[in-house]
């Protein structure tokens, strides 16, 4: 694990390195000041306490009303980046996976895709894929002794801005393989690279040609993918869940921000959510603008309102502890939650990290 003295310098780096293209007045109407940060662009990575910021970018945050609720503490730990490889065999094609139409009850039989039942060729290590007519970069990550008749539980994890999967990899995918093994489970990771600093739309083919390429190659459930990503990472993850439900079970942001992302048309169809936001994030902010909609908090709202909960006068946030509200009356297939905390634009808070092991505990009750 890197210091913090460590992490504070490698921030000030990155963020004098992004400084140009990512940041703008918070309360601008402009698309240009970017949410999310790198804390480093190599292989290793990196990590703040509470407070630290870990990327560069733009928006600054409002205050919140605070709650009580159960906390935990902690710090993340760390891990060193991962070998690369060659293309794998097979190719993208149209988006695949999903159920059938209606919401799947909590705790279902798995699902199995195509590829159950047959040898693969993937093992853990960096391919190639051609999209939108680019060949793109993204890391597998494949369970020890990997099972082609057990159809694992895939995460989708997407890096921050300038970054690289190396350094989703370096961090054991957002610290949640780590929070798995000590479980006793395994699962297939999947970290794509962006093409430059920031995703874009045609970042949404990429998805789609990289699960349909997983579907054919590897044996998963097809009702357990998870997306999830911190800043950049957290709102390509949160734009993908805008017209993905069909195929992503649940998602959680982290630090994620609803604007100076591309966007989809909507479906506004319901799908399990959570996220993370430090009530003094200046980056990817709680509140960017109240009249716009933007922030946080209207990611929180957005989903409450797709997923059938109650919405109630304010959410509760906290600036101290972190605190997690559960919005209430959803639809029992599609939880719906928002963890807030007296800290900045990170994905590493408290000794031990806590955002890890929430994000896990949401990811598994699937």
């Amino acid at each position: 694990m890197q210091d913090q003295t460590f992490s504070r310098l490698a921030f000030c780096a990155t963020l004098a390195s992004w400084v140009a293209i990512s940041c703008a007045p918070a309360e601008s109407d402009s698309n240009n000041d970017g949410g999310g940060g790198a804390t480093s662009t190599s292989s290793v990575s990196s990590a703040s306490g509470s407070g630290v910021a870990t990327s560069s970018g733009s928006a600054s945050g409002s205050g919140g009303a605070t709650s009580s609720s159960t906390t935990v503490a902690g710090t993340g730990g760390d891990n060193s980046g991962g070998s690369g490889g060659a293309e794998p065999t097979g190719s993208g094609g149209d988006g695949t996976g999903g159920w059938p139409e209606g919401a799947i009850p909590m705790g279902n039989a798995p699902v199995p895709s195509a590829g159950c039942g047959k040898a693969t060729t993937l093992t853990t290590k960096e391919y190639t894929i051609s999209s939108s007519g680019q060949n793109r970069v993204y890391y597998v990550d494949m369970p020890r002794n990997y099972d082609m008749n057990k159809p694992y539980r895939l995460f989708y994890t997407s890096h921050w801005i300038g970054s690289r999967w190396q350094d989703v990899e370096g961090q054991d995918f957002y610290f949640l393989k780590p929070q798995m093994e000590a479980d006793g489970e395994q699962a297939i990771f999947v970290a794509p690279s962006s093409d430059g600093a920031t995703w874009q739309e045609k970042d949404h083919a990429l998805f789609d040609d990289i699960m349909a390429l997983m579907n054919e190659n590897v044996c998963y459930d097809t009702t357990r993918v998870f997306a999830t990503g911190f800043s950049f990472g957290g709102m390509i993850t949160y734009s993908l869940s805008t017209n993905h439900q069909a195929e992503i079970r649940a998602a959680v942001g982290i630090a994620p921000a609803n604007y100076n992302i591309w966007l989809p048309e909507k479906t506004r169809k319901p799908i399990a959510w959570m996220h993370t936001t430090g009530m003094s994030d200046g980056t990817c902010p709680w509140v960017n603008n109240e009249a716009q909609k933007r922030g946080a908090k209207f990611i929180a709202l957005e989903k409450a309102e797709d997923n059938g909960c109650t919405i109630p006068d304010q959410i509760p946030t906290s600036n101290g502890a972190y605190s997690c509200y559960d919005f209430q009356d959803c639809d029992p297939e599609h939880p719906t939650r928002v963890c807030t905390f007296g800290g900045g634009h990170t994905n590493i808070d408290g000794n031990p990290n806590w955002i890890p092991i929430e994000s896990w505990k949401f990811f598994k009750q699937f």
